[in-house]
């Protein structure tokens, strides 16, 4: 069987309310390769000590080997929360992840807290894949995030993908400001 082929795009900027982009990407630069593949997005909760910090942390364990998805995300926690436990002035920084593994069969994995995002484009529909962790009313306030507790609830999903298939990873800044209509269309525009 031939190996998927998987083509990614990294951009990350601050955006127009904060002085200093609190979000970090795994991979941090644009490439290609072949399936395995794992990516994350993390947006350091902004408006809270050491965001900037929190999302480094949860994107640096990336570059580690696990075997489950979920794993990641436990161990991201824990290196946010030792940080704190280590560091004083940064008690109650956190961010979200959402992390993603695509295997040699074409399944995507997702792993997900907080509010951030991934969806797939598949046969000209956007399907959004996790559910944001807000507290109802308060866009703003997560329910959950890294390093805010030590044990978390973990979202998971897979999804076989198809040749063709679009995965977007994004924080709040991008879909609170383009909305879902808006990035299907640039993203089918693209492909």
């Amino acid at each position: 069987m031939e190996k998927l082929k998987i083509v990614w795009t990294v951009k990350s900027e601050c955006g127009p309310i904060r002085k200093k982009n609190e979000d970090s990407v795994f991979p941090d630069v644009s490439g290609s390769g072949l399936v395995p593949f794992k990516a994350g997005v993390f947006d350091g909760m902004g408006g809270h000590k050491k965001g900037e910090v929190a999302s480094q942390l949860a994107s640096s364990v990336m570059e580690e080997d696990h075997e489950e998805l979920i794993s990641y995300v436990e161990k991201a926690n824990k290196a946010i929360y030792e940080y704190q436990e280590n560091n004083k002035d940064s008690e109650g920084m956190g961010t979200t992840m959402t992390a993603i593994k695509i295997d040699e069969s074409g399944v995507l994995h997702v792993a997900h807290v907080g509010d951030s995002r991934c969806y797939v484009l598949s046969k000209r529909n956007l399907i959004k894949l996790t559910e944001d962790e807000n507290v109802p009313g308060y866009q703003n306030v997560l329910l959950q995030a890294l390093g805010t507790k030590k044990k978390l609830s973990i979202q998971t999903k897979d999804i076989k993908l198809f040749k063709g298939d679009v995965v977007l990873l994004c924080t709040d800044g991008l879909y609170n400001e383009l909305g879902e209509e808006y990035l299907k269309k640039k993203i089918t525009r693209r492909c």
